[in-house]
């Protein structure tokens, strides 16, 4: 199970932790769905830039999401279905129950709205699928054509289109997004934490994953399955916050507050990525990271711990539902 080493997550993989609000899934047929569409008046979001302007002009508005689906992931009584829009970014709804027809790679439009309290986190209203809407979709007005004969004859060039900075805004926004998404995953976990703790902590597993080489994905999957994200848990046998790291390993990655979110993160983060650089395998890094490197070389790999065996499946099963494409087979 070798671990290809990716410098940054996905934001959209992140959001499929996010508490969204949820309404009941079934995919409707075209008539239907199209008198919804009629009663809602969504914006249409096919790409990046859509949702931009969409949220810049009307916040809280509804939408339709009109993509390919990516991944859905069950999480108890919610569902979370991923579509990846028309510029390779990606969009997330919640609903009570997955659509039964959904699978991956699956065309969707989906008709969703608003959480009045995180207006940045979506419910699914209604969805039906492209192949049955595409066939009675208004067909758009021809363009005019010039009269005369300039119009045959004319050399203007043509208009260029809009040119946007490789730097700067577009980048901008991503990184709120990415920030965003891993905020509401963090407050997911732990629901007491204020915003600007969640924030504080999303910002330093990007960070701190990104200087690694780690998978921001692992590391939430990590935290989760160690500390459930509080700051201040401590273990029976002494494992101290976020990343539960005990005394003697935190003195020895240099830190000297283990209830520090950022010392925390940083080396739990620095040790996660030891371990995999040694290992090359998932599996194994998190046997060392639970049970010790001295115990895996001693038993030539997973130690036969039924304590470990436990972790390293509760952490690789969660972190295959925020990235599945990493899942083997």
């Amino acid at each position: 199970m070798a671990f290809p080493r990716y410098l940054a997550a996905f934001p959209s993989l992140l959001l499929a932790l996010a508490a969204l609000l949820p309404s009941p899934a079934r995919a409707l047929p075209a008539a239907e769905y199209r008198e919804l569409l009629a009663k809602y008046r969504p914006q249409v979001i096919a790409c990046q830039q859509d949702m931009n302007q969409a949220q810049m002009a009307q916040p809280g508005m509804a939408l339709e999401i009109r993509g390919q689906v990516t991944g859905v992931m069950q999480n108890g009584g919610l569902a979370l279905v991923q579509v990846r829009l028309r510029d390779e970014q990606s969009f997330l709804f919640s609903c009570t129950k997955s659509l039964p027809e959904v699978q991956l790679g699956s065309l969707l439009r989906a008709l969703v709205l608003p959480d009045p309290e995180h207006p940045t986190s979506y419910g699914l209203v209604a969805a039906a699928w492209e192949s049955a809407l595409a066939p009675t979709d208004p067909k758009p007005a021809p363009a005019p054509t010039p009269a005369g004969p300039v119009a045959a004859t004319s050399t203007a060039a043509p208009a260029r289109p809009p040119s946007f900075p490789s730097r700067g805004s577009p980048d901008a926004g991503y990184e709120r997004n990415l920030l965003l998404a891993y905020q509401r995953a963090v407050h997911y976990f732990n629901h007491r934490l204020s915003e600007r703790d969640s924030v504080r902590i999303a910002s330093h597993v990007i960070n701190n994953s990104r200087a690694w080489g780690v998978d921001a994905r692992l590391v939430m999957a990590v935290v989760a399955v160690e500390s459930g994200f509080k700051p201040y848990a401590t273990s029976p046998k002494g494992a101290m916050g976020l990343g539960q790291l005990m005394p003697a390993t935190a003195r020895g990655l240099g830190v000297t507050n283990a209830y520090d979110p950022e010392q925390n993160l940083a080396g739990a983060i620095r040790l996660i990525s030891g371990h995999l650089e040694r290992t090359g395998d998932v599996a194994l890094a998190l046997a060392c990271y639970n049970a010790g490197s001295g115990a895996v070389r001693r038993y030539g790999g997973v130690p036969p711990y039924r304590e470990t065996i436990n972790y390293i499946r509760k952490v690789t099963d969660l972190y295959f539902r925020l990235a599945p494409e990493m899942r083997p087979g």
